[in-house]
């Protein structure tokens, strides 16, 4: 099972991925933090290039994860660059519309806090800019029936709980069978090497 965390900067998303990690679940970071930090391909440089950057070590990360029946936690998925590419108007690549979104059972998009803190990853970004960019990542996740639930603002606690309760919830009703796991470990590995040799 895979569950996304998703939602503008400064949410508090990677609390609670972190949150759920210390719980037991298997986490990925989010890549895009990662590659700022490397300080090599920056957004707010070239937004195009940074997100093609995120795309394939996105697809690299989850096309690695195996053990299908483990609840898997997400800080990001695949479609959150694609509200990057929407939100400053940029021509969307091809490649999102290759993805195998039936992967993901869920996003949980975390709703924005009355303020923003601003670091050395978030240059250029605002309150302003988050609440826009959750708009436009719901619609990103719910245009190809992924189910997104909303985690409202609140203690860091009580909205891990409140994930966890609900990942819990869905896991108790899902049954992923060997058929269906390789069915998307083919699709997975299938859609992977086209984008990941650049096809931006």
């Amino acid at each position: 099972m895979k569950a996304v965390i998703t939602g503008g900067p400064s949410v508090g998303k990677t609390t609670i991925v972190n949150g759920l990690g210390q719980l037991g679940y298997r986490i990925v970071n989010e890549i895009a933090t990662q590659i700022i930090k490397e300080g090599r391909i920056l957004p707010w440089v070239d937004r195009q290039k940074f997100q093609a950057e995120v795309l394939k070590r996105q697809q690299s990360a989850e096309a690695s994860i195996l053990d299908f029946d483990q609840t898997v936690i997400l800080d990001r998925g695949l479609f959150d660059g694609e509200a990057y590419y929407l939100h400053d108007k940029l021509p969307v690549p091809s490649a999102f519309s290759n993805l195998d979104a039936s992967q993901y059972d869920v996003a949980f998009l975390i709703e924005p806090l009355s303020f923003f803190e601003a670091n050395e990853i978030r240059q250029n970004e605002s309150l302003k800019f988050t609440k826009e960019i959750s708009v436009i990542l719901e619609h990103c996740y719910t245009s190809r029936n992924v189910r997104v639930i909303r985690v409202p603002a609140m203690p860091a606690v009580e909205r891990i709980e409140f994930v966890k309760n609900q990942v819990d919830t869905l896991k108790k009703g899902k049954a992923t069978t060997v058929e269906q796991a390789a069915h998307q470990a083919a699709y997975m590995f299938r859609g992977y090497a086209p984008v990941a040799m650049g096809s931006f």
